[in-house]
């Protein structure tokens, strides 16, 4: 399994459980949980409420929270 789909599966189970996670950049670290995952992109509610959009191919490491 590729990383991206491991990173995929976990982003679906934040959007199913309603958990967070914690995404990791290259020079950044965002949390939030998922709200939408597409091909390219996921979109992440964070603890302020702010909607935040993530390039899959930049997404470094995923954990929970």
């Amino acid at each position: 399994m590729s990383n991206l789909n491991v990173f995929i599966v976990m982003l679906e189970s934040s959007k199913t459980e309603q958990l967070p996670v914690r995404i990791f950049l290259a020079h950044h670290t965002l949390s939030g949980i998922v709200t939408h995952v597409d091909v390219d992109y996921v979109e992440i509610r964070t603890e302020e409420g702010k909607r935040g959009l993530i390039s899959l191919e930049k997404i470094e490491a995923i954990t929970g929270h």
